[in-house]
């Protein structure tokens, strides 16, 4: 394929970033964690990168605020964000023995 045909290189750089930053912003939702808003992008991630993208101390549980009460979710877990979805965190209860 020589460059004239390549689709990559056709358009205005500027025409083509457009629609790539308005599909991006439709990937991205808004979660509440601790009452604050935050833009993350829609889907599963696993608890553990999702509390580093948000910057939440490793050490803390994040919990999922359900209709039935709070969720407590382990960091090794996968879950699926929603836009508008409630979340909060906590220490970790309990100790050695």
């Amino acid at each position: 394929m020589s460059e004239h045909e390549d689709p990559s290189r056709s358009g205005n750089p500027e025409q083509r970033a457009e629609p790539e930053q308005l599909e991006k912003e439709r990937k991205l939702i808004t979660i509440i964690v601790d009452g604050d808003p935050h833009q993350v992008r829609r889907g599963k991630w696993i608890v553990r990168e999702l509390k580093a993208a948000l910057g939440i101390d490793p050490a803390k549980i994040l919990a999922q605020i359900t209709p039935h009460g709070l969720k407590d979710l382990d960091d090794s877990a996968e879950i699926e964000l929603h836009d508008r979805e409630q979340f909060m965190t906590h220490a970790r209860s309990g100790g050695s023995s």
